[in-house]
């Protein structure tokens, strides 16, 4: 994890390792898509999830979010 200020990114790697996923990240971001939410994937490798939800989000609405992300890594 890592970000700046609302801005946060997730770097996916293979499990036991620091190799980049980004076949992972794609799963992730695709199931995210179909479920209503937007994610970036970006990096150098394509291996990063980058969020950037409204300052002014509601906390219901972030919940929500957070739900679809959470079963898209389930998911993978």
């Amino acid at each position: 994890m890592r970000g700046r200020g609302a801005m946060i990114a997730v770097e996916l790697t293979e499990p036991g390792s620091l190799k980049p996923d980004p076949a992972s990240t794609q799963q992730v971001a695709k199931a995210c898509h179909a479920a209503g939410l937007v994610v970036l994937t970006c990096g150098t490798f394509g291996n990063v999830l980058r969020f950037l939800p409204p300052l002014v989000i509601g906390e219901d609405l972030l919940e929500e979010g957070l739900s679809i992300l959470e079963d898209a890594f389930a998911a993978r």
